[in-house]
This record gives structure tokens, sequence and C-alpha cells, in this order.
């Protein structure tokens, strides 16, 4: 409306603005209400030809292009004083090689192409077409069926010919997944990779592709710096007086120092040849394929340049700047809000953090230094894992009759604002060197970013705090910087992956319960505001756990948890925590219920592409796609209520009758006897055992061989025997019997020794296997 109008009755509502060419109202009107006009583009706007730069490999020859690497003067790196200059000089050397056997070129990309139609049917479609238009023109009705005729005769064929083009595409590539999920993805719809043609900055459009690219990385560089201003603002605020309490750190428990070794040559090769092919170059633009064909010949060359990085203790600029690519999330795709950052580092990068992960890894873990309560980015560790722990905690407490209160913490942009000062500090304290701490300071200093949209390239912004997301070296430094944090808590249990991090503890009555979890509370958000972390209330929430006769007792089933600002966290009755649903008796139901209603219609936009599919690739779908949803975290829920596994049986058998498209009245023992497959009772039986196999093997966390301590023997048992007896806790509640610590010992116990004593794991999962398919629990006579 472009003048003031007392009333507005009368509304044009349109989800494309972009397609309204003029909009107003006709104040000389017929009746007192004027009207509202608008005019829109109908015909849709021809995009231009789009073109993307590849490269020719028609003249590549392999053996041509390593004899002239070998053959460059690769010994004048040792000769630059400078390791900027030396990664310039062979970087440009490098590219120069690789431009000469396959060069650069431009190609025009045209529309979506469907590769199953054919001239054949192009021309049914034409024919199609000049019917429609005989009709139109002349109106008979024996046109018009002779129109319907041709019309349907085309859908016909369009339907073989596309289901004939992905039968044999996937049945040629079902040993190939790469291209196989390819075609999948492709089946529905062709995938859209379109960056955004504009966006909403201060409730003005853009569109420019250089001004939409400055705006993502506005975005994504402000957006933690603003966040760490208002946590300084909020702390000068509340403590003007005061001088900021130091963030903890944990001590050295070895006075031995950490530094860091040379590099062969033949680890060198090795990360070379380990590079994978799909990963995209970042702002040098070296491709891991290059560097991976290239190893034979760059080997000692990279070594030369890492060496000299790790003595030196200095990282090129090079190799400190990232390519953001914005990918949209959900919602509006005008908004910048609505997307993540996703950073493409240099290769070369990623091999210098490869080597310096693998030694500062190995030496945190012969210090023992990481807190046993952390299970990301671990190795022998996995969310699943650490489900079973915490779940196993609150099932044990309600065990006793107590009731269980848990915070799960919530941190904002948790890896973008960590405190380079603090973390420096913290790394000193786990007994890094003063020499190796610079190479640290130069890893965190001076890294820059940028955004790239249609060949426009924003400015370079610098990151002045976090640790670089898509990184090697990111994970375990931020591990490093949060380790400290479950020595805050002394009452409680505190368990974290990545930033992930749930307190918990068991009380007999609310009271109690709510007394710790706030003292605990208040010393967590001491911790957070030393460390300059941010934490999102908001979404940090409380959950109280009990059995189902313990909550009715309660008036008010829901803990009371405030914070520094004067609020309250929320409390909330199912929450999804990696992964998986909890709720307050976890019974596992909501996440069944919900695993249900996300995978059912998975299932029927398979069916409607049934036609396209071979039973060997409905068979692979299923397995890959479809089955580990179910059978994710299913330890965890092994035990859960048969009202809700019944479930998940009833669409178990669904995917049986999809893969071997057999009617509703074929009995499920029938279906999984064809496809050889075990019930999912088996599977989780057979879960469960390989995690008690790993615990003999030492390949689990202390915190789970814990749970699983061996049978005592008495005087009648042989040794032999009760070597791999495991001890069932006298547990009396059935909430507590569905537990790890209870369900695996009684499944493991119950196996024939023949299985138990097999020598590895892949011989435990075949002998298993065999075991379980023997047995049939219902009563079905075939």
């Amino acid at each position: 409306m472009k003048s003031p109008n007392h009333t507005l009755l009368d509304w044009i509502l349109s989800s494309s603005p972009d397609r309204i060419q003029e909009a107003g109202v006709l104040a000389n009107s017929f009746s007192d209400h004027c009207l509202v006009y608008c005019v829109r583009k109908i015909k849709a706007l021809k995009s231009p030809p789009k073109v993307i730069t590849t490269r020719s490999f028609k003249k590549f020859i392999l053996e041509s292009f390593l004899s002239d690497l070998i053959q460059l003067p690769w010994y004048r790196l040792n000769l630059i004083p400078d390791l900027d200059c030396a990664v310039e000089y062979f970087q440009s050397e490098l590219l120069q090689v690789w431009n000469s056997h396959a060069p650069l070129r431009k190609v025009q990309v045209k529309g979506a192409h469907l590769p199953w139609v054919t001239a054949d049917l192009t021309h049914m479609y034409q024919f199609r077409d000049s019917l429609w238009s005989k009709f139109k023109s002349t109106g008979s009705m024996n046109d018009h069926c002779e129109y319907r005729k041709c019309r349907n005769e085309c859908t016909k064929e369009t339907k073989m010919a596309k289901a004939q083009y992905f039968n044999e595409n996937l049945n040629n590539n079902i040993s190939n997944p790469r291209n196989f999920w390819k075609i999948i993805s492709n089946i529905q719809a062709p995938p859209s990779h379109s960056q955004p043609a504009a966006l909403k900055v201060n409730n003005q459009t853009v569109q420019h592709p250089l001004d939409v690219a400055n705006a993502f990385n506005n975005y994504f560089v402000g957006f933690a710096t603003t966040l760490i201003a208002k946590l300084g603002n909020e702390t000068q605020s509340e403590r003007p007086h005061a001088v900021q309490d130091p963030p903890t750190v944990q001590k050295p428990r070895n006075p031995e120092k950490f530094s860091f070794r040379p590099v062969p040559v033949s680890a060198i090769t090795k990360l070379l040849r380990n590079q994978k092919m799909k990963y995209q170059s970042g702002p040098d633009q070296i491709p891991a394929m290059l560097l991976k064909i290239s190893a034979p010949a760059i080997a000692k060359p990279v070594a030369t340049l890492i060496n000299e990085s790790l003595a030196t203790g200095y990282i090129p600029i090079l190799w400190k700047t990232a390519r953001v690519v914005p990918i949209h999330k959900s919602g509006d795709n005008t908004l910048v809000s609505n997307y993540r950052p996703i950073s493409l580092l240099p290769v070369m990068s990623k091999i210098l953090e490869k080597c310096v992960y693998t030694q500062l890894r190995d030496y945190y873990q012969y210090q023992n230094y990481l807190t046993p309560d952390q299970s990301g980015f671990r190795p022998n560790h996995s969310t699943t894992i650490a489900l079973l722990k915490v779940c196993n905690d609150i099932q044990a407490g309600m065990e006793q009759g107590n009731l269980t209160g848990a915070i799960f913490l919530d941190f904002a942009k948790a890896f973008d604002t960590v405190d380079h000062g603090i973390l420096l500090q913290k790394l000193k304290n786990s007994g890094i060197g003063d020499s190796t701490l610079t190479w640290f300071q130069s890893y965190v200093s001076d890294r820059s970013q940028f955004v790239s949209i249609s060949d426009s390239t924003s400015l370079p912004l610098p990151v002045t705090c976090g640790v670089p997301q898509g990184s090697i070296l990111g994970p375990l430094l931020f591990t490093i910087f949060i380790n400290d944090l479950p020595n805050v808590c002394k009452a409680s249990t505190v368990h974290m992956y990545a930033d992930d991090t749930v307190i918990y503890t068991s009380k007999p009555n609310l009271p109690q319960l709510e007394a710790v979890l706030q003292e605990e509370f208040t010393g967590v958000e001491k911790w957070i505001a030393n460390n300059k972390l941010f934490l999102n209330t908001d979404k940090t929430v409380t959950m109280l756990f009990g059995t189902a006769p313990k909550l009715h007792k309660l008036q008010t089933p829901h803990l009371c948890v405030g914070t520094k600002s004067n609020g309250t966290l929320t409390t909330v009755t199912s929450l999804k925590y990696l992964g998986m649903w909890l709720d307050p008796n976890l019974s596992f139901g909501p996440h069944i219920e919900k695993l249900s209603s996300k995978l059912y219609p998975k299932l029927g936009a398979l069916y409607r592409n049934k036609s396209c599919l071979s039973p060997a690739v409905r068979k692979q779908i299923v397995q890959q796609m479809l089955m580990p949803a179910i059978e994710y975290g299913d330890v965890v829920y092994a035990a859960a209520p048969q009202t809700h596994l019944q479930k998940l049986t009833t669409l178990y058998n669904s995917f049986c009758r999809f893969v071997l498209q057999c009617n509703y009245m074929t009995h499920h023992c029938d279906m999984l006897k064809e496809l050889n497959w075990p019930s999912l009772d088996s599977r989780r039986t057979l879960h469960l055992s390989n995690l008690v196999f790993k615990s003999f093997s030492g390949k689990l966390p202390p915190y789970l061989n814990m749970l699983l301590p061996p049978a005592v023997p008495s005087s009648y048992n042989l040794r032999s025997r009760t070597s791999t007896l495991l001890a069932i806790p006298q547990y009396k509640k059935k909430v507590a019997r569905s537990s790890f610590s209870y369900r695996a010992p009684q499944i493991w116990n119950n196996l024939p020794d023949a299985v138990k004593s097999s020598p590895s794991l892949k011989s435990l999962k075949s002998s298993l296997l065999a075991y379980l398919n023997t047995k049939c629990t219902c009563k079905h006579v075939t």
C-alpha cells in the first residue's frame, strides 16, 4: 500500500514478491470500497547459462606428470628463509605442472537433463503435443480421445524407461557406494546446490553476489564476536570493582614436557596416499586428488615444509585461511541466520594438523590426562556408549528408590567462542613446552575466512576467537579447553560428548535434589563465565527421572534450578540427547514413536519408486539407509516395554515386505528366512554381546568396563567356566533390570561356551548369528 488508509479490508498476499510487477489502489471505483490490484509476472524468467571451470584430463598421463614433478628443483625450499615464501613457491610450482598436464577449461552447463528420455520418447511427446493443438483448434471429442490415448501411452513409456534406466545403473553400481547413493538421491528429484540469489540484511534486500558474500561473512564472523562482547558487558556489570577469577586449569600430572618430533618422509607419503578424492580444494586451489596422485614425487618437499613449521613454531598464512560455503538449514532462504557455515581449509594444512594431532593424542593418552567423563572425539567411544553410561546411572538410581535430576547444558557457538589466551594457558598446564606452545599460538592467531558466491569472493575477515571447525586439531583443542569442567562438580556426575554436557545426580527426595543441583549449576555458571564461554539459558533445560509411582507422588514433578540472571531453567518431559529421545521413566516410548514416524514416510517414498529398484537394490537400501536408524542405540532401549518394541517389529516387517514385494499375509519368519536376516531381538542380542566382547578385549571406556565385573567363582565351578562369566547385579525393580549393567551380563552368560570363546569379534558375530537364527520364539508353523 502506497498511501495511508483508515482500514485495510482487502489484501493481496504473495509468497514471491519479486514476481509482482505492479500493485496499487483504484480510487475511482463504483463502490465505496476501492479496488486493490496487482500485476504479476507469469512467464518464468530465463536464467543465464551456468558456466563452470573444470579440468581436462584427455591428454593426462600419470607417469609423465610424476616425472615432471620429480625434476623440479625442490632443493630450493631449504634455501628460502621465509616459510611463507617457501609455501608460495611450492604451491606455484605444483600448480604450474598440474595446469600443464590437466589444463583448466570453461564448460557451459545445461539445464536439468533426464537421461532416460530417449529420441523415441521425444518424438512421442511431440506427437502428443500436436494432438493437443489439434483438439484446441477443432474442439472435437474424437480428437480429445486421440490425445488422451497418446498421453497415457507417453506416461506409460516414460515410467518404463525411467525404471529401466535406474535398474541398470543401480545394478551396475551396487558395489560402488558413492555412485550408488548418488543415483538413489536422483530418483525422486535431482539435487539442488544453488546458492542464494538474494539476502535480507537490515530490512533491505541485497542481490549482487559480492554483497551476498560479504553479508554471509560478516554474519558468520560477527555472531561469535557479538556473543563475547555481550558476555564481557554482563561480567563487567555484575562485578564492576572485582578482579576476574582466573579460569580453572588442570595441573600437569607429569613434569615431562611435550615437544614435537620430526615427521619422517614415510609418514608424509602415507598421509598423502590416504587422502580422500572427494575432498574439495581449499583457498590454495590444491585438491586432495592432486596430492594423492603426486605422493611419490612431493612427499619429501612436503615433509620439509611441515618439519620447518614444527621447528620454527610458525604456520604459513596461506594455511590459516578458510573458504566458507553457506549451507541452507531450513526456513526462509533469504535470512543469513538460516545458513550453516562449512569451512574448507587447505588440504596441506590438514596434513600438518594430522601430524600434530597424532603426536599430541599419543602424549595425552600416555599421560592419561583427558578426563574419563569426555566421550567425544576419542577412540573406543561413541554416542551410544555415552548414552549407555548416563541411562545406566539413572536406572541404578531408580533401583534405590531415588529421583534423578539432570541439567542438559547448551553452549552457544561453543567452538567459535573459545578464548585463545585461556586455551594456550590450559595447553601449557597440560605439559606443552614453551617452544611448542609457540606453534599453537601461531595456529590460533592471524586466521581469516572469506565466502564465495557465484565466483564473487567477499573481503577476508579476521577470526579472533574459537578453534577452526572442519579442522583436524579443532576437536582435540576444544576437548582440552573443557577438560577441567567435571572438576567443578563435586556432588554430581558430569558426562560430555564434545560440547553436549549433562550434569546429574540422584537423591531420595526432591528438595535435596534441587539443593544439590542448584549448588552444582552455580559453580558451572561461574566456570563458564571465567572461561569466557556463553551458556544459552533458553535451551539449557532440566529433566526429572524416576519410577512412575515415585513421580506420581510429587505434587509438582519438576525441578527448580535458578540462573545467575534470576531466571529458572525450564523442566521438560522429553528431550533429544545424543540422537535419542529420553522420557522421565526411561521407557523410550517417545523415541520409538518419533523413530517410526520418521521412517514410515521414507518407506512410502521408496514404495512409490519401487519400479526403479531391483530386489538386490531394495535390500541394500533397507540395510544401509533404513536399518541404521533402528539399530542406533538399540542396546540402550533393548529392554523397553514390549508395547513399544512391537512398533519397531511391525516397521521391520514392513521393510522385509518392501524388499521381497510379498503380500501382507506372509509370515515374518518366512520373510526373515528368505532374506537371511535375524530378528530385531536377535540384532539387539548381537550388539550387546559385541560390547561385552569388546570389554574383554579392552576396547571399551573404563566407565563402561566398570559395569561389567567378572563373576566371583564358587567352590564347585571350574575356572574355565567362570572365566567368561559376568556378575549380574541383584536388582529387584523391572526398570533396573532393563539397564545395561544387568541385561548385558545376563545375555552373555546364557550364550553357549563355543560362542563366548570366539577368538575375534568377526568370529563372534558369525557364530552368534548362526546360533540365534536357529532359535525361533514364535509359534508359527511353516
